[in-house]
């Protein structure tokens, strides 16, 4: 005998679908916030290894999006 197979109704499916669109968001964004973290660890350490003054701006303190510039250079992120 063959088990039935639940088929969930139109509303379960968007809930389903808002919940995973959530989930990607949400990794997305910390995976964004992560790699922007490491890039500005690096930027830092090497200007002060090399001894320059940079200036360091933090746009948006979930996706650490930034600017950063040393005299006569400016890297945007």
């Amino acid at each position: 005998m063959l088990s039935k197979i639940s088929i969930p109704d139109g509303g379960q499916v968007i809930i389903l679908i808002l919940l995973l669109i959530s989930v990607l968001a949400l990794f997305l964004t910390f995976s964004q916030s992560y790699l922007n973290s490491s890039q500005i660890n690096l930027l830092v350490e090497r200007a002060e290894e090399n001894n320059l003054e940079y200036e360091l701006v933090i746009h948006n303190q979930f996706t650490n999006s930034y600017s950063f510039s040393v005299p006569n250079k400016t890297i945007e992120q």
